[in-house]
């Protein structure tokens, strides 16, 4: 047991003075200099990681952001893509028809204007059909318009202004092709019956209707294509604003 105490004693001396020195060595300008050291290295070091994962962290939001938003112009810009080509398609379909319907109808008032009530029969049979596919597609057609161009568009070619029968000054395009039909199959009628006489009126009306009905058909064609144009280069600007190189304006691709 005295032996025991006797050790005992000896290393606590020791640690205390052992552990004396270090306390002093540590409030030593030197031993504070040390610490200090080693307290901001491993403080820098916590810092510098962290700042480093909040950068790695945001650089991977701000890279899935870009991929969501380029993912986003993509959808958008094929989307606007398949509208406009289905807005020429349907163009050159209501074009076709339009332009079709008119060329016969004047050869039927040419053939009435002639007198030859054979020759205005065959023409009237050969524009009957037109006729037909165009009261069919009709409200299609207006759809469209309305869908691939605007509501203004689909108003000029048809507002249902014919639903009056005392329709005498159209404003829609629909109403141009109605009252020219109406006024030339009245003069066809005419001439079928007996005793009835067409006169100068009739046929001045007539040609009246188709000189508007003329300029309206151009009229109505130049608007929806310059509409389409429009369209058309928005999609070009739409593409020009992720590409600095591409003009943005119209007079700059004009300058190119």
């Amino acid at each position: 047991m005295i032996f025991g105490s006797v050790i005992y004693s000896s290393i606590y001396s020791l640690v205390a003075e052992r552990g004396g020195r270090l306390w002093s060595f540590l409030n030593s300008g030197l031993g504070l200099l040390l610490l200090g050291f080693g307290i901001t290295t491993i403080a820098g070091g916590l810092f510098a990681d962290w700042v480093q994962r909040r950068t790695w962290e945001r650089q991977i939001a701000l890279e899935q952001a870009r991929q969501d938003y380029e993912w986003e112009r993509s959808m958008r810009f094929e989307l606007l893509r398949a509208k406009l080509k289905e807005g020429q398609e349907s163009l050159e379909e209501i074009s076709d028809l339009i332009n079709l319907r008119f060329f016969r109808l004047q050869r039927v008032f040419d053939a009435l204007v002639s007198g030859n009530i054979t020759a205005s029969e065959k023409t009237w049979s050969e524009y009957a059909p037109t006729v037909e596919k165009w009261n069919t597609k009709l409200i299609i057609y207006q759809n469209k318009l309305e869908r691939l161009v605007s509501r203004d568009i689909a108003t000029q070619f048809n507002n249902y202004e014919t639903d009056s029968p005392d329709l005498k000054e159209p404003v829609s395009l629909h109403g141009h092709f109605y009252l020219m039909h109406k006024r030339v199959r009245a003069i066809l009628e005419c001439m079928k019956r007996s005793g009835c006489a067409v006169t100068q009126e009739m046929r001045e009306e007539a040609a009246k209707s188709l000189r508007q009905l003329d300029l309206a058909t151009d009229a109505f064609v130049d608007r929806v294509s310059q509409k389409y144009l429009d369209q058309t280069f928005g999609l070009e600007q739409f593409k020009a604003s992720a590409n600095p190189l591409l003009p943005r304006t119209r007079d700059e691709a004009a300058r190119r």
